[in-house]
């Protein structure tokens, strides 16, 4: 409620017999209307006076006291009155009332404080939170006819603010018991990832552990149930990137999973929790959801209402018109409330516009607005082109350098390293229509857009600090700059795509040399900036792809994604460039890409085998192999380069089919190669897998050669990060040959390196191990910790077929802990997994256990389930297990 509102019932004596009779036992009513502030300052006195152990009829009377001596109150529009309103509270009282306060007990008291720690905490914007009460209102009561509604606003409203907001005011306010945030911005977020997430905070460690063992559709039904019963609140926000461009945006859904998400919500539909969907679209796909009985419960976000635009308008000229006198004559300008009603309290639209007021007077603004036609005060729900319209309208007073500086930004999408706009001045100054641009004017006009709003500085932290040289673009600003680029002649706008690509091949490279380096804070460094750059690298990718030019900003992307193991993502980004590649002239290729025409096509490959896709896998090698001998051109040694880690990767391949023989010929293959033409330190990689078919074959003094020589290189060029991976392996012989304290000091030191380069994914083939170790020294607890550490980064991750064998090994703790409901689900678990994956190695382990358990057990459930994932009846399944 907004502060200058007034809280009113047309019959308030009535009302408050009606809730006496009802059985209330005492009520506090208002004779007239009372001001937000007077009831603010009234109820603070009142609570303060209640936890000071006073009886309910002397908290009264001292805030009562407390209203007379302090008679400032606050109308609409901020300006502030003295009133005589400590009159008007009338208690009425039908029996004594106890609230029986005491102090809390140790265990509230922590556990009190512990919530508080562990609340979110909302981020504030420039300007502060303003207003947005009655729409706060308004959503809640809309949740409590039907539990779904879409909250939709075009860029730059402020949809995201607000649901942030509402996440720390509904914690306070006790309107919800917990709140699960999902941002689509952020994450791609998979239905299996926010069971997972959600699971973590609604049970206990003891309950989750059981929610664990269940299958995925007893997981998903539970939840469900779960949270129908439950008051909670699930936001998914920014749901615009789960259908967007699959390229450019790194956090869409396939259809399939778009599909389970849709289904979730659906049957979420109806229940106690309530959810609300952020989107800038109307999510069409998802209509049936947030529509009840032929109602659509959609909340159109608009601008703020009188009282809060008149706040954020004060805010705005606090910081624009630093001359106390000069802001008053602005507010005393009847056009300067002309000028807020045209605005219509949409925040974008006043921080552009408003900031003008430095220059120019309520008057002027207001004729140019009109005369641009903008019109934000009508009833239409599509305002975007009345805020373009504001934005034109601020761009065209900047001095005309200014405005030609300002769309040298046009390119960029979301975000601006400004620390690096130097080196982009660099780059545009090189070419010929940019020769002349007053470049040394470029920081001033950047700060003026950050004034406008159109650009922000980041807050990153906890606490968050603002980074003023991390920028974020306002969704509606790169829009509006391309739509003034438009109008430039044909050269101009080529060459500043041209200015744009150089620049972020230079970037490009700056950023792989990051994701390459053996130091941890570089590499991180390097993961924060494409995560942030990530669009500006693909819209520089793709002028280079068509203007056939070289590729390199590729290599910082795919970098990028497999660090992340956002594979799915980069096996798309492959196939993007290899099918650009081929386009090219075939001239070109080998005179000016030459061996990078070659790399797309084995990155590509590369993703087919990390996706498990072993035969697609191979005949992507077998593509690159015919690529090579096709390739002139080229210095030998190069193409021996690429022939080598072909031949290294066909030998993962067949170490993955257990086809150890086979293996072992193409990683000699390859590491003939590379000692032929001295490429030592790539050779660490293909001893180290040389280590692995050695350990495989149980050759155990050659594997632990193997991977010794794989470490000595690793030291020799100083690569810690890469001897996480043979610390493992060295951990997993050790493990075989039962030494367990040098297998557990072998892990640990690989956990070590991979936390202190933040490599998250890989820590959970190691927390597996370490289970594995616990299991083996009957540590059941600390068995089942590591797998459940193990799990949860996989789910994180998307990696469902490094699941399957921890969820059989869970199934082992959980029967030797005499858990056998939790083992069965656990074993079915990891069969359903290894027959989607058609592994049959894994299907040979799982299975006769399976079957061993069945018959200790006899539950015919078993044999139900079994036979469903086997697609065999269940007497089938039942001849099998009796008869082996």
């Amino acid at each position: 409620m907004g502060k200058g509102a007034r809280l009113q019932y047309s019959n308030e004596t009535s009302l408050s017999s009606r809730l006496l009779q009802a059985g209330m036992q005492m009520v506090v009513g208002m004779s007239y209307s009372v001001t937000v502030s007077a009831a603010k300052l009234m109820m603070k006195e009142l609570y303060g006076q209640l936890f000071n152990n006073q009886p309910i009829t002397e908290a009264i009377r001292l805030s009562r006291l407390e209203l007379y001596n302090n008679k400032e109150r606050q109308a609409y529009f901020n300006e502030i009155i003295d009133l005589e309103d400590w009159l008007l509270p009338v208690v009425y009282n039908n029996q004594p009332l106890n609230f029986n306060l005491r102090e809390m007990t140790p265990e509230e008291t922590e556990k009190y404080y512990t919530d508080l720690e562990q609340s979110y905490r909302f981020p504030l914007p420039i300007y502060g939170f303003v207003g947005r009460d009655l729409e706060i209102l308004k959503i809640e009561k809309s949740l409590l006819k039907h539990n779904v509604l879409l909250l939709q606003g075009m860029g730059g409203t402020g949809k995201t603010t607000l649901l942030n907001y509402l996440r720390e005011w509904w914690t306070k306010t006790h309107y919800v018991d917990k709140i699960f945030y999902f941002g689509y911005d952020e994450t791609a977020w998979t239905v299996e990832q926010i069971i997972f997430n959600i699971g973590q905070q609604f049970y206990d460690k003891y309950q989750f552990g059981t929610f664990q063992a269940m299958g995925d559709a007893a997981k998903l039904g539970k939840l469900i149930i779960d949270l129908r019963s439950h008051n909670h609140v699930l936001i998914l926000d920014n749901l615009e990137s789960v259908t967007g461009q699959p390229l450019a945006i790194q956090n869409t859904l396939d259809k399939d999973e778009q599909q389970k998400l849709k289904y979730l919500l659906k049957r979420l539909k109806g229940g106690n929790t309530k959810i609300v969907l952020g989107s800038r679209s109307d999510e069409s796909w998802l209509k049936d959801v947030y529509t009840n009985n032929n109602i659509i419960y959609r909340y159109p976000l608009q601008g703020l209402d009188k009282e809060s635009r008149t706040e954020l308008a004060e805010k705005i000229l606090d910081a624009m018109i630093p001359n106390p006198k000069k802001r008053e004559k602005v507010k005393a300008d009847d056009n300067f409330e002309r000028l807020m009603k045209l605005l219509a309290g949409y925040p974008l639209a006043m921080e552009v516009v408003l900031g003008n007021l430095k220059t120019q007077t309520p008057e002027e603004i207001l004729n140019g607005l009109q005369l641009a036609d903008v019109n934000l005060d009508a009833d239409s729900e599509n305002k975007t082109e009345s805020i373009l319209k504001c934005v034109e309208y601020s761009h065209s007073n900047l001095s005309p350098d200014a405005q030609k500086l300002l769309l040298c930004l046009a390119p960029f999408s979301s975000f601006i390293y400004r620390e690096v706009i130097p080196n982009y001045v660099q780059e545009l100054q090189k070419l010929e229509p940019f020769k002349d641009y007053p470049f040394e004017q470029f920081e001033e006009a950047i700060s003026e857009a950050i004034h406008w709003g159109l650009l922000s500085p980041m807050l990153l932290g906890d606490p968050p600090q603002t980074e003023e040289h991390l920028l974020t673009i306002q969704p509606v600003f790169p829009y509006f700059l391309r739509t003034k680029v438009n109008e430039l002649d044909i050269e101009t706008q080529d060459t500043l795509q041209e200015g744009f690509k150089n620049h972020y091949i230079e970037g490009g490279n700056y950023y792989m040399s990051l994701l390459q380096s053996k130091e941890v804070n570089k590499r991180q460094f390097g993961i924060f900036f494409c995560r942030l750059e990530y669009g500006n690298l693909f819209t520089a990718l793709q002028i280079c792809l068509e203007k056939e030019g070289k590729i390199d900003i590729y290599q910082c992307l795919y970098k990028y994604l497999v660090i992340i193991n956002n594979y799915r993502s980069c096996l798309n980004i492959d196939k993007f460039v290899c099918e650009k590649v081929e386009q090219y002239s075939q001239d070109f290729k080998e005179t000016n890409l030459g061996i990078d025409s070659i790399i797309p096509f084995f990155q590509k490959a590369n993703n087919y085998l990390r996706l498990k896709q072993e035969s697609v896998a191979k005949e992507a090698y077998l593509q690159v192999v015919k690529l090579l001998e096709s390739l002139k051109n080229e210095e030998e040694a190069e193409k021996q380069s690429i022939l080598a880690r072909t031949y290294h990767q066909l030998g993962i391949i067949a170490e993955d089919t257990r086809e150890w023989k086979t293996a072992q010929t193409y990683y000699e293959q390859a590491l003939s190669i590379k000692i032929e033409y001295d490429n030592r330190y790539s050779q660490a990689t293909t001893y180290h897998h040389l280590g692995i078919i050695a350990q495989k074959l149980r050759e155990w003094e050659e594997a632990i050669n193997y991977y010794e020589q794989a470490l000595s290189i690793c030291e020799d060029y100083g690569d810690r990060y890469s001897k996480a991976k043979t610390y493992h392996h060295l951990g997993m012989v050790a493990e075989a040959l039962r030494n367990w304290k040098e297998a557990i000091n072998y892990y640990q030191q690989a956990l070590s390196i991979c936390e202190d380069y933040g490599d998250r994914f890989s820590q959970a083939l190691t927390y597996h191990h370490l289970g594995v170790l616990a299991q083996e020294l009957r540590q059941w607890d600390q068995a089942q910790t590591y797998y459940q550490k193990a799990l949860s980064i996989c789910i994180e991750y998307g990696d469902r077929y490094e699941k399957a064998k921890t969820y059989f090994h869970l199934g082992k703790v959980a029967e030797a802990t005499e858990n056998r409901d939790d083992a069965k689900n656990y074993y079915l678990q990891a069969l359903q997994i290894f027959v989607e994956f058609n592994d049959e190695y894994g299907l040979s382990i799982c299975l006769p256990n399976i079957k061993r358990f069945y018959q200790e057990t006899q539950d015919d459930s078993i044999l139900e389930a079994v036979a469903s994932l086997l697609n065999k009846t269940v007497e089938e399944v039942r001849e099998g297990f009796n008869n082996g």
